[in-house]
Formats: structure tokens, C-alpha cells, sequence
């Protein structure tokens, strides 16, 4: 085939790739069982958040697995239903708890995470997939890269579960280098060796580390907390991203798998179809 042909090719697969994304997206805002799965999945992302959380006094924010319901959200629905229920969902669930002044960067941050984790994971995978290993890259550099600078420090992390008491600990800075080497590990490995798992992980780490890194900056920045302190919630955020992973992926394929959603195969097979006809 000539170097003319190739290119005609690529376009037309673009082209034909735009066609199921906007199909897609237009579906997930205008269809009942869109609309539905929008709704459903906000109430689920203010109420997973809000009602099972564990404070941290380093940097007055508090862990939760409300990142669960917006990976669900982002993996099942796509990225307009992850963006609405993580953005709505979870900076409401702020305001209900007295966190305030995380709800502005909340409603922003996790509006991009569901929104960048529903694209990556229903788009993006399939017509770029060598950037997956450019990402993963990106990623593991950050990890470990970021750890490094905490290998000389000792921070003490306290938690504190409300009417349940308090506790705290000493942890040296290397320990977070350790950590970051293996969760870097275990990203290859899952990336690799899981297929669609591993897209989902992959599409999910993207996601948070929009997460780990808007939080941080918007504490130090906007907060103008001590910078000390706010490192100390980054491996909380980078657990919270891990938790709501391990529980997201496993549910979205047990549903494949009984055939209560289909995969994105099957989808953009029924939406050609429908372009063919018209």
C-alpha cells in the first residue's frame, strides 16, 4: 500500500473514530438510560464519600472511597457521566461535611478525572494504544521521581476517625520511595499482562493523578498550606486512587461478563451500523 493510501486510511479511521465519540457523548446526555446512570452514579459518588470517611489532620482533608463511584461512573457511562457525578457528586458530599473550602477544587478536579478517565478508557485506548506506554512512562517517572525528594525527611501522619480516636506515626521518607517502586511495579504488570484490565487501571491512574496533583497545588497555592504538611496527604490521595480502582475495575468486568453492559466493541459496532443506514 503507498505512503498516500496509509494516509487515507488513518483519516478515514479518525474520521470514523469522531463519528462514535460524539455519538457516544450526545447518547450519555440525551438518552433516558444516560440520564439515568448520571443521576444515579451523583448520588452514589455524594454518598460513598460522605458516609465512610477518615480525617486528616496534616492538611484538614480526609480520605474516602468516593473515587470508586466516579471510576464506575467514568468505565460504565463514559466521560460526561464521570464528570458530572465525580464534579457534583463529591464536592456536594465536601459541603455536607463541612469541608467547604476543598469544594471549589473538588467540583473541578474530579469533574476532569471522571471526564479524562471515561475519554481514555472509551476512546483514546483504541486509536492511540502506543500511548499507553508513553503515559505509564510519564507516570512511573512521576511516582518515583516525586518520592525521591522524601528520602532524607521523617513525616508523622495522623489519622483521625471521628468518635473512634486518633493515632499517629513516624515514617521515614524512604518508605514512600519503596512504595512508589512497587505500586510503579504492579502498574506494568497489570497494564501488561491484563488486557482490558489494564486499560481500565491505566485510564484510572491518569485520572488520579489529576487528583494527587490538583490537590496539592491547590492547598499550597490557593490554601496556603504549609507545603511540609500537604506532602504528607499524598500517599493518602495516591491510596485513594488505588482503593477506588480495586474496586471499580473488578465490578465493570464481572458486568461485562454477565452481559449487563456491553463493551465498547459491540457499541461502536451498533452506532456504525446506525451510520451505514443513514
Amino acid at each position: 500500500m503507498s505512503t498516500n493510501e496509509d494516509s487515507l486510511s488513518q483519516e478515514t479511521n479518525l474520521s470514523d473514530q469522531d463519528y462514535l465519540l460524539r455519538n457516544k457523548i450526545l447518547k450519555e446526555v440525551s438518552s433516558i438510560r444516560g440520564i439515568a446512570l448520571i443521576v444515579s452514579f451523583t448520588a452514589l459518588v455524594f454518598l460513598s464519600t460522605s458516609i465512610f470517611f477518615i480525617y486528616i489532620p496534616a492538611s484538614n482533608g480526609f480520605f474516602n472511597i468516593g473515587e470508586a463511584f466516579v471510576y464506575l461512573a467514568a468505565l460504565i457511562g463514559g466521560p460526561i457521566t464521570g464528570a458530572i457525578a465525580g464534579g457534583l457528586g463529591a464536592s456536594m458530599a465536601d459541603l455536607a461535611l463541612g469541608f467547604g473550602h476543598f469544594a471549589p477544587a473538588t467540583a473541578i478536579l474530579k469533574a476532569l478525572e471522571g471526564f479524562v478517565v471515561g475519554l481514555l478508557f472509551h476512546y483514546s485506548r483504541r486509536v492511540y494504544g502506543w500511548l499507553k506506554y508513553v503515559f505509564i512512562g510519564i507516570i512511573c517517572s512521576f511516582l518515583i521521581g516525586f518520592s525521591a525528594f522524601l528520602t532524607t525527611q521523617t513525616f508523622n501522619i495522623g489519622l483521625s476517625f471521628y468518635g473512634a480516636g486518633e493515632f499517629s506515626v513516624n515514617i521515614p521518607g524512604y518508605v514512600f520511595l519503596i512504595f512508589s517502586i512497587i505500586l510503579t511495579i504492579i502498574i506494568i504488570l497489570v497494564l501488561l499482562l491484563l488486557k482490558e484490565k489494564g486499560e481500565m487501571a491505566l485510564s484510572c491512574s491518569l485520572g488520579g493523578i489529576i487528583i494527587v496533583i490538583g490537590y496539592y497545588l491547590y492547598e499550597i497555592y490557593i490554601l496556603s498550606y504549609d507545603p511540609t504538611l500537604v506532602a504528607l496527604e499524598i500517599p493518602f490521595n495516591i491510596a485513594q486512587v488505588i482503593f477506588g480502582a480495586a474496586i471499580a475495575i473488578p465490578i465493570v468486568s464481572y458486568l461485562r461478563e454477565l452481559g449487563v453492559i456491553h463493551s465498547d466493541i459491540i457499541e461502536d459496532k451498533d452506532i456504525a451500523e446506525e451510520k451505514v443506514q443513514k
